[in-house]
């Protein structure tokens, strides 16, 4: 019977900053400390030649609870085989202060960077840099590092086959050279040029459907026998053409009723701005009946097994689609390419369409009028959207035509 863990990702996120330091033990030698300004860093002590040492293995969430206990274990074999793994990160530390090392440099980047992303967008920024990159290239003085040394490196990825996350480290890679050139710690790019010598990736087309099959899909999608919160988000997913990630964390603070609404907060989009919905009849008409259900929770699409503390999980949607035989034909983020493709078909302007997809269009003064002045052209394609839906024939009249008037 093994030792139940003394961390969980639950208590992690739970542990509140206090006016002092204060520290978490997970066991075997790794402990996470708080610090008041919310900040949590893992430690791991250790005694090597009868002296007591910490060595730093990082930030959480940036490193996640399994991978400091993979560092911890890491760490824990070198002081076994007599080696002291403090002196390696010295060894590390002192070529990164003799010349700007790629990792510091990095750091600078993404903590420019990362204001502009989700959470979760640059947790998968830096672990992809830390799994990938920092263990070759990390304590390297950046101007020491050559076209050669890169595309080697890279090369590890592009043989696992893992071309698309090759395709996004090497531009992440490119992006922090720019950042140290700009700063004036080198002269050029080490990362220009070198994706003529990588295999290229070439994106999956989205599975997406066509208007004329949408009486199929809203048939399929009523005749569902599952969670009431399931049939609920796929509705809510096609009359609104939000992302997965944003339709399972909404709470009920979300919804403005009243106003017809839909705020979803900064923190769930993708590029970090709040983000307005226009609520049609049947979105509100789908939102009120979950309210019994799920009313007392946080989230409107509370999880069945902890809905006290969690959502849907992240594929309920998705797989409820292939059990009503739409694999391979359309996804949840296939709405969002049959809203927009059918929305400009039936006459609606560009930006109209781009900002209720919450896409940036234009310059940043163009996106602050979208905000203040799209929102009665929106509100009025939201509702025209779901009458679409609803009573769709597969017949796309625009908007503008004689037949529309009639």
């Amino acid at each position: 019977m093994t030792k139940k863990e003394e961390l969980n990702d639950f208590e992690i996120i739970a542990l509140k900053p206090t006016d002092k330091i204060y520290k978490k033990t997970d066991g075997k030698g790794l402990n996470l400390t708080v610090h008041p300004n919310g900040s949590k860093y893992w430690r791991f002590s250790y005694r090597f030649n009868n002296q007591q040492k910490t060595l730093a293995l990082g930030v959480y969430p940036y490193v996640s609870l399994a991978q400091a206990r993979n560092r911890a274990f890491k760490a824990k074999c070198m002081v076994a085989d007599g080696k002291d793994p403090g002196k390696k990160r010295q060894k590390e530390k002192a070529i990164a202060n003799g010349t700007l090392s790629f990792e510091s440099i990095a750091r600078s980047w993404f903590e420019i960077k990362k204001n502009k992303w989700s959470e979760k967008h640059a947790q998968n920024v830096w672990r992809s840099l830390e799994d990938n990159i920092f263990h070759h290239i990390g304590s390297k003085p950046i101007k020491n590092i050559k076209s050669t040394k890169i595309t080697q490196v890279l090369k590890i990825i592009e043989k696992r086959g893992s071309l698309e996350q090759l395709n996004k480290i090497r531009s992440r890679c490119s992006k922090i050279f720019i950042f140290a050139k700009a700063k004036g710690l080198i002269k050029t790019n080490p990362c220009e040029g070198i994706e003529v010598l990588l295999k290229e990736y070439v994106p999956k087309n989205f599975h997406h459907i066509k208007a004329s099959q949408l009486p199929e899909l809203v048939t399929s999608i009523e005749s569902l026998i599952s969670e009431p919160t399931t049939k609920a988000g796929l509705t809510l997913a096609l009359h609104t053409f939000l992302r997965t990630s944003e339709i399972r964390f909404l709470t009920w603070d979300c919804v403005d009723f009243e106003n017809r609404l839909l705020i979803v907060p900064m923190e769930l989009m993708k590029k970090k701005r709040e983000h307005v919905v226009p609520m049609s009849d049947k979105v509100i008409e789908v939102l009120k009946s979950l309210q019994p259900i799920t009313g007392q929770y946080k989230y409107i699409f509370a999880s069945t097994k902890q809905p006290e503390l969690k959502p849907f999980s992240e594929n309920t949607m998705l797989f409820a689609l292939y059990r009503l035989g739409w694999k391979g034909k359309t996804t949840v983020h296939g709405f969002r390419h049959l809203a927009s493709t059918t929305l400009r078909e039936l006459g609606y302007k560009r930006q109209v369409v781009e900002k209720q997809l919450s896409h940036e269009t234009g310059s940043k003064v163009e996106a602050t009028y979208n905000k203040a002045e799209y929102l009665i052209d929106r509100t009025k394609m939201m509702n025209h959207w779901s009458s679409f839906i609803e009573n769709c024939n597969g017949q796309i009249i625009p908007i503008n035509s004689k037949q529309s008037k009639n």
